[in-house]
């Protein structure tokens, strides 16, 4: 499922977002620029209030998601920074690495089938491998690869 979901124009591994405002948007950006979403201030609207219902991060790796109107195709937005945001995760474990979800609000469990698929690869040896990588494509490989 996650080969439909991104490819290397909705991954960034450098990002320049200092805390979370400037994280989400960033990704945003990368989900509207790429036609998966029509209308930003929406989108990011309802990626913040999911995210008020309960913080989306574990074990340095941050899932912010949302079922919005504003999805025209199902995606992924991935973001790699070598230092960590600032997230509010309760386990103190700053998140690094970053994958937003974007799902169409008629999609029903659509965003908990790649939620499932997200957590299968989730470990250190993932984490480490996409710190290492240095290209987009090099990034879509391992979060593609069989590997994890």
């Amino acid at each position: 499922m996650l080969s439909t979901l991104v490819n290397t124009n909705l991954i960034k591994i450098n990002l320049s977002a200092t805390n979370k405002d400037e994280l989400f948007q960033e990704l945003v950006n990368l989900l509207h620029e790429n036609n998966r979403i029509d209308d930003k201030a929406k989108f990011l609207a309802d990626i913040k209030q999911r995210e008020s219902d309960s913080i989306t991060c574990m074990d340095g790796i941050a899932y912010p998601h949302a079922k919005s109107t504003a999805v025209l195709e199902p995606a992924i937005a991935v973001g790699i920074k070598k230092a960590t945001i600032e997230y509010g995760d309760e386990d103190g474990n700053e998140p690094s690495l970053f994958f937003m979800i974007a799902s169409p609000d008629n999609g029903a469990d659509h965003h908990i089938y790649v939620l499932q698929e997200l957590f299968g690869k989730f470990g250190d040896e993932f984490i480490e491998a996409m710190h290492n990588v240095t290209t987009e494509q090099e990034a879509l490989d391992v979060l593609l690869s069989d590997q994890f």
